[in-house]
C-alpha cells in the first residue's frame, strides 16, 4: 500500500516509525523525503502514458511528428520542382533556372492542469486510487491531442498564400456527392493531377488514407471491399487502395463530410512536434498546499501546423 512504501522510505531515511499510525507516516513521508512524491511521480506517469499509449489517433497517423528545440516559431521551407532541362546548341551558354519555395510556420503551446489526490485517499488506497486516476490522465491527454490535431483540419486554416487549407484555387475541394465510388474517383483524379509550386510539374500526390466520421463508415467499408466480380466491369477498383481512418469526433462537425490524405511521409499535409525531451505527457508531484494529499501536474508541450495542401482533399458528402 501507498503507506507500507511510505513507511519504508522513511525507515531507510533513519526515521523511525514503529509508534506512527499510516496518517502520519504517509504525511511525513510527503515532507521528509523528496524520494516519495518522486515515487509516486514515476508511478504515475508510466500508467499515464501506458493510457496515453494506448488511445492511438487518427490525425497522427496522416500527420508527421517532429522536434523542436524550444517555443520558437518552427519554418517549414518546400522547395518546388527542379527546372525541366534544355537543349545546349553547340557553343551555346546555359540557361540559370529557378525553384520554387513555399514557407509554413506554427510554434509550440504548453497545455496542462494540476489535479490533487487526497491524504485520505493515499491512506486507504492500495495504488487503486492512482491507477485510476493516472489512467483517466492519460486518456484525457490523448483526447485534448485528437481534438487538437482534428482542429487543424476542420477548422481549414489559412495558409502563408492567404487561402485556405481546402480551397478552389488549391484544386482540393471535391464535387459534393455522398461518398461512393465515383466520388472517390474523382477525388483520386484530382490529388493525382496535383502540380507542384511551379503550376505545371505533375507531383502526383497519391491518396492513403480515407478519413471519415463514424456515420460514414458501413458505406465506406462497402466501397472498399473485395468483390470477386464475373467480369471486369464489376471490379472494385478501390479495393486494398485505401486505408480508412474513423473520427467520431468529425460526425459534431459532419456526419456527410470526408477526407483524403497522401502519406505523410511523402506529401506532408499536417505535421505536429513536441519539445524535444518532452514528447508526449509529462508528470510532476508535489505536497498539497490547498489539497491535504498530494498535487499532480500534466503537463504537454506540443504544436501543430499544415505544411501542404496537395497531400489532402475534402468532400462536403451532400
Amino acid at each position: 500500500s501507498v503507506a507500507d512504501m511510505a513507511r519504508d522510505l522513511l525507515e531507510a531515511a533513519g526515521i523511525r516509525t514503529s509508534f506512527m499510525s499510516p496518517q502520519t507516516v504517509v504525511a511525513k513521508a510527503m515532507h521528509s523525503t523528496s524520494d516519495f512524491p518522486v515515487l509516486l511521480a514515476d508511478s504515475s506517469s508510466r500508467i499515464l502514458r501506458s493510457a496515453y499509449d494506448s488511445q492511438p489517433g487518427v490525425m497522427k497517423k496522416i500527420g508527421k511528428v517532429n522536434k523542436a528545440r524550444d517555443f520558437r516559431p518552427l519554418t517549414s521551407v518546400r522547395l518546388g520542382e527542379a527546372p525541366t532541362l534544355l537543349k545546349i546548341n553547340e557553343g551555346a551558354e546555359f540557361q540559370y533556372g529557378t525553384i520554387a519555395e513555399s514557407r509554413e510556420t506554427y510554434s509550440l503551446g504548453t497545455y496542462g492542469r494540476i489535479f490533487g489526490i487526497t491524504r485520505q485517499a493515499l491512506i486507504n488506497d492500495d495504488l487503486g486510487a492512482f491507477t485510476d486516476m493516472s489512467i483517466q490522465l492519460g486518456r484525457s491527454v490523448a483526447e485534448f491531442e485528437a481534438g487538437f490535431l482534428l482542429d487543424k483540419i476542420v477548422s481549414n486554416p489559412k495558409m502563408a498564400d492567404n487561402k485556405a487549407l481546402f480551397h478552389a484555387d488549391h484544386n482540393n475541394i471535391g464535387t459534393t456527392g455522398a461518398l461512393s465510388e465515383a466520388t472517390l474517383s474523382e477525388a483520386r483524379k484530382m490529388m493525382r493531377k496535383q502540380t507542384g509550386l511551379d503550376g505545371k510539374t505533375p507531383i502526383d500526390a497519391r491518396p492513403k488514407y480515407l478519413v471519415i466520421p463514424a456515420a460514414l463508415e458501413t458505406q465506406a467499408e462497402k466501397i472498399l471491399s473485395a468483390i470477386y466480380a464475373a467480369k471486369v466491369s464489376d471490379a472494385n477498383p478501390f479495393t486494398n487502395m485505401l486505408e480508412i481512418l474513423v473520427e467520431p469526433r468529425l460526425d459534431v462537425v459532419s456526419e456527410t463530410k470526408w477526407y483524403l490524405f497522401s502519406d505523410p511521409g511523402i506529401l506532408t499535409v499536417l505535421e505536429y512536434a513536441y519539445l524535444e525531451n518532452n514528447e508526449g505527457p509529462m508528470v510532476e508531484t508535489r505536497p498539497g498546499w490547498e489539497t491535504d494529499g498530494v498535487e499532480f501536474k500534466v503537463r504537454l508541450d506540443i504544436g501543430a501546423g499544415i505544411l501542404d495542401h496537395r497531400g489532402a482533399l475534402m468532400n462536403a458528402g451532400v
